[in-house]
């Protein structure tokens, strides 16, 4: 899609030849959004927003089910976490009662093995009770990381609006600001009542080296980690 904006409405062509027409867009493609076309994140609508952000790639595996009592014994009270590690871990329970375990990396390559063996390492150290148990589903995606740290609030054209850059802590603060995006669209708040204020996009100097970085380097620190 392309977005344009004529009046008080954002009209969007799709790739199939339609048109929509909303009072508002909200932007929220994050680390999807493709700086060309022709990249394979993202479609490349708003691409200022995909030069802004490293792309790091993130990694779950999830654990058979576990049974009530295992549950009850490792996290009684249904916790998930994340550590603040620059080379970040964190886990959860899926509705299923799987434990999803999950750090930057990619499964791909001389990535898949070394994160493979982390993983079953790092758990069984961190949850002794749950040594040996296999891991049945992996994957990995992509999160948009920012020189500070930080998400970023742009409008981009009339009524278009987007938040991104959520540096690996989506889940909550992409819920939060949504509902915020949400309101302002609704007329129940004003721009300068957002938790964060506006800012131009600032673009990434040597991104592409930056995200091979990332990779290369967490499959250093896994290598190694968890072994003792």
């Amino acid at each position: 899609m392309r977005g344009t904006a004529a009046g008080h409405r954002a009209g969007q062509a799709t790739a199939g030849g339609g048109t929509v027409h909303a009072k508002w867009v909200i932007v929220a493609t994050n680390a999807y959004t493709g700086p060309v076309r022709s990249d394979p994140f993202g479609s490349g609508v708003w691409s200022e927003l995909g030069t802004e952000l490293v792309r790091l790639p993130y990694f779950n595996m999830a654990t058979a089910c576990l049974s009530a009592k295992m549950r009850e014994a490792i996290l009684p009270g249904l916790q998930g976490a994340w550590d603040t590690r620059d080379v970040l871990s964190s886990f959860r329970l899926d509705k299923a009662g799987r434990l999803v375990f999950g750090s930057v990396g990619a499964l791909r390559g001389m990535g898949l093995p070394i994160h493979q063996s982390w993983g079953r390492r790092a758990l069984a150290k961190l949850f002794p009770a749950l040594k040996g148990i296999p891991f049945e589903y992996e994957w990995y995606g992509w999160i948009g990381m920012t020189p500070n740290a930080l998400p970023r609030y742009h409008r981009l054209a009339r009524n278009t609006i987007s938040f991104s850059g959520y540096n690996g802590r989506g889940i909550a603060t992409g819920t939060i600001f949504g509902r915020e995006l949400a309101k302002l669209a609704l007329g129940h708040m004003q721009e300068a009542d957002l938790p964060l204020p506006l800012s131009p996009v600032a673009p990434v100097s040597i991104r592409p080296v930056r995200e091979a970085f990332y990779e290369v380097g967490a499959q250093v620190a896994h290598l190694s980690a968890a072994r003792f």
